[in-house]
């Protein structure tokens, strides 16, 4: 199980990329939903829920073996990136986006982003990354809104 965990955890070992790895595992996920053809929404969502739980699971038992939040569990980046494009227009431009806005509150983590950053276990390892990625899909879906009424 932990070299499962492990995998999941590193998203197949992304995590190990030797210069920001986080910013690797959401050009990763970026990447993967630009090649995946169109979902439906009911498989785009169950994707996102899968992704929540089994990267609670890994990035709690990776922290056994990496130590909290260490920069090679990056699942939770992979995850946050889908959740902040989830359901939106499947564009490069949108894609790319959403790459950079979702980076930008991973890294900055406004409030209460950082406070999230603290909680315990594999759900805090997965908390700020997650609601850095609805923060992002909400002001996808605001710039989309003022742009169609312009």
């Amino acid at each position: 199980m932990k070299s499962l965990a492990k995998i999941v955890a590193t998203v197949v070992y992304v995590g190990y990329a030797p210069i920001a790895p986080g910013t690797a595992a959401s050009a990763a996920a970026a990447i993967l939903l630009w090649l995946i053809p169109g979902m439906e929404p009911v498989t785009s969502i169950t994707i996102v829920l899968v992704l929540i739980v089994v990267g609670i699971w890994a990035s709690s038992q990776a922290e056994h073996i990496y130590g909290h939040d260490a920069s090679k569990i990056v699942i939770d980046e992979f995850a946050g990136y889908f959740l902040a494009v989830l359901l939106l227009p499947k564009t490069w431009l949108l894609l790319l986006l959403g790459f950079f806005i979702f980076r930008f509150f991973d890294i900055f983590k406004p409030y209460p982003l950082r406070r999230a950053e603290r909680l315990k276990g594999g759900f805090g390892v997965m908390a700020d990354d997650l609601m850095a990625g609805i923060y992002t899909n909400i002001l996808l879906r605001i710039g989309i809104w003022v742009l169609n009424t312009v």
